[in-house]
């Protein structure tokens, strides 16, 4: 804010006065609660002899002034409170157009003393939850973030001018001892003391306490606020914004009444508990579908299906790029509440999917010959069949990624659920009725379908969709791009072995091969958590500059044992694991088993590197991934002599690229080379 009396305001400035601001609407409606916060300004300021007469004085003066200013001004009025300690003066100012200054007595120290600023008021953040209808915190070095919401009852008092939506912005110091302002600007707002209006003080209070606390560690700084008053919808809005250069998890701040609190409703929790477990189901439901088809069809006919199947993977390589940056714009959104933007991005974002998928579509279906005999398939109806439905599988990654933006894990996890129980179940169903193969494709689209219909839950409370915004949807183009090369390695080092064995061997070799490849990726699975928990953790305690190596020696460590204990058993008893999974015309993998678990294990372990590095900024190693990838490629359609030549191929490319990604690691870490964490503002584009 400008001011026009330097005189008096930027000396106060200068010897470090304490200054709250206020923003309200210049009405006659706003003046109770800026005289609250005089109010409480004063009464809290150290050493004042008599604050409530001088608080007195200055409402008197604050309210005549008042009166002469223009209910129809159209921006916010604000107001500036500076208490100088070394001038002994307290001075208001008012939209830069008039000011009032006093000079007051000094108490003595016990007289009129105030909390220091060594005093915990706060009475446990279990409370602000209990007390708060929605508790939400974004933490993000410089710019923290807290959002709480109280849904009001039938008490609320009638509006006192023609705005039904009433709100206050407030600029004061991290300081216990004005906390009162915003307190007082409250209950101001509901009209005087009341249950709802205590409720609020006392969690705000709470929330005010812990930045101090823990943002700004007792150093210091400022807190922004804004209050905001619904009437219409009822509702209450506190929300607060610091730049405290420390980030603190609520989920970590132990409780002062309830210990358990935190960890047992931390949505963070809750919600990848829930993933975890729909994770855990959707695999344990695809390899039972594997292995049903594999025994039913034999080798030759499930050769088809695996083809089906990884091409199905393959194409997840676009869905995920779709559905991350959608993820990660839509959080973006939704800790704004932006819902016009969300719709806004999720209209953008789909008319390209249907783009993409049109094409892919098109490739299917004309040149299903092609492919049938390319790969040497039975009939080309599958690719047909498969080509009809992948545009609800490409589309349905827009609306999976907003949905995990907006944090609704719970329909995200049932969209995984039903895809793989409608996939199951109509799979099995159609290839009972006697359609065999083309049955099972036809499950397979259908699955698509229905998991489609569920997502499309996200838009159901959205706006209708605007167009977006050129910037935005430059920086959404520039995210994906590092995006679908990260997803583009995996599927390459994850799916070609299998493309490339079906193109070049008899298709009962190639639904072996299938089927061993199904087996030895165990490694990958069962790891897989692992990284899927260190990510996040990694990435929190980088922004927070806390230290993160070890975690990720834990995770090589958890990693590494995990796969040695699967190989060994794969050493062990690999017949009775090919006989008990596949059957008897499987046998022939049996030796193969360990190797490629071998394999597998490398990438596990490589795949370790490459997350660490990205959820700390840096993206050279999906690079290196899409280099192994390639060359993966490459050297199986050059040599494919046997399917042992196939797999021990894999083991040294996977040995060669861990060990690369492992170099990498370690020179970057010696020189200290790695990535600064910035503010979300700040690197959105990245």
């Amino acid at each position: 804010m400008q001011n026009a009396f330097p005189s008096l305001l930027e000396q106060a400035q200068e010897r470090d006065a304490d200054r709250i601001r206020i923003w309200v609407d210049a009405a006659p409606a706003s003046l109770p609660i800026v005289a609250a916060g005089v109010r409480a300004a004063i009464t809290r300021a150290p050493e004042i002899a008599e604050p409530e007469t001088l608080a007195a004085e200055a409402t008197r003066a604050l309210q005549a002034y008042w009166r002469t200013l223009s209910p129809t001004a159209p921006t916010p009025c604000p107001v500036c409170i500076a208490i100088d300690p070394v001038a002994w003066s307290v001075t208001i100012e008012v939209d830069e157009a008039w000011h009032w200054t006093r000079t007051y007595a000094v108490a003595s120290p016990e007289v009129g003393q105030q909390p220091g600023e060594n005093d915990s008021l706060g009475v446990g953040l279990f409370l602000v939850r209990r007390i708060m209808d929605e508790v939400e915190y974004f933490p993000q070095p410089g710019s923290n973030r807290w959002r709480l919401l109280k849904r009001l009852d039938d008490a609320l008092p009638p509006p006192q001018s023609d705005n039904p939506v009433t709100v206050v912005k407030l600029d004061l110091p991290a300081s216990y001892r004005y906390l009162n302002v915003l307190g007082e600007c409250i209950a101001a707002m509901l009209g005087g003391d009341s249950e709802i209006a205590n409720a609020l003080q006392l969690a705000t209070h709470e929330t005010c306490t812990n930045i101090i606390d823990h943002a700004y560690a007792g150093d210091g700084g400022r807190i922004e606020a804004t209050l905001t008053l619904d009437r219409p919808h009822r509702t209450f809005l506190v929300e607060t914004r610091d730049q405290g250069d420390r980030t603190f998890d609520l989920t970590l701040i132990p409780d002062r009444f309830d210990p358990t609190g935190p960890v047992l409703r931390s949505p963070l929790l809750t919600g990848s508990a829930l993933l975890f477990v729909s994770a855990t189901l959707v695999n344990a439901g695809n390899y039972l579908f594997n292995l049903l088809m594999g025994r039913w069809f034999g080798p030759a006919a499930f050769a088809d299906i695996s083809l089906v199947v990884t091409l199905f993977l393959v194409m997840s390589f676009i869905t995920a790029g779709l559905q991350t940056p959608a993820a990660r714009f839509g959080a973006l959104y939704a800790a704004d509440h932006d819902w016009q933007g969300l719709a806004d991005v999720r209209r953008w974002a789909k008319r390209r999917a249907a783009w993409v998928a049109a094409g892919l579509m098109a490739a299917l279906i004309a040149g299903s010959g092609l492919w049938a005999q390319f790969f040497g398939a039975a009939s080309h109806w599958m690719f047909v069949i498969f080509g009809v439905f992948i545009p609800f599988y490409i589309l349905q990654g827009v609306d999976r990624g907003l949905l995990q933006g907006r944090t609704r894990f719970g329909w995200l996890a049932v969209t995984y659920q039903v895809e793989m129980w409608s996939r199951l179940i109509l799979s099995l169903g159609l290839a009972l009725l006697g359609l065999g193969v083309n049955g099972a494709v036809l499950g397979i689209g259908l699955s698509f379908v229905a998991a489609w219909l569920v997502a499309q839950r996200v838009g159901k409370d959205l706006p209708p969709a605007q167009t977006l915004a050129a910037d935005v949807s430059k920086e959404i183009m520039l995210f994906t791009g590092p995006v679908l090369v990260a997803q583009l390695g995996q599927i390459l080092i994850n799916n070609s072995d299998i493309l490339i064995v079906r193109r070049f061997f008899v298709a009962e070799e190639a639904g072996a091969y299938a089927a061993l490849a199904l087996i030895g990726r165990m490694v990958f699975f069962a790891t897989w958590s692992i990284v899927t928990a260190m990510f996040p953790i990694v990435a929190q305690r980088f922004r927070r500059g806390e230290a993160h190596r070890p975690l990720f020696y834990l995770s090589l460590g958890i990693v590494l044992g995990g796969s040695l204990l699967i190989v060994a058993v794969t050493v062990f008893f690999p017949t009775q694991i090919v006989r008990l999974l596949f059957g008897d015309a499987y046998l022939a993998i049996a030796p193969l088993l360990w190797v490629y678990a071998v394999a597998t294990m490398f990438y596990a372990l490589a795949n370790v590197v490459i997350n660490y590095r990205l959820s700390i900024g840096s993206t050279g190693g999906t690079y290196l991934a899409i280099v192994a990838g390639v060359a993966q490629v490459a050297t199986l359609w050059v040599w494919h002599t046997t399917l042992a030549q196939v797999v021990w191929i894999q083991v040294g490319l996977m040995a060669v690229l861990f060990a690369v990604l492992m170099a990498w690691d370690w020179i970057g870490h010696l020189k200290g080379t790695q990535p600064t964490p910035t503010p979300l503002a700040e690197g959105a584009a990245g």
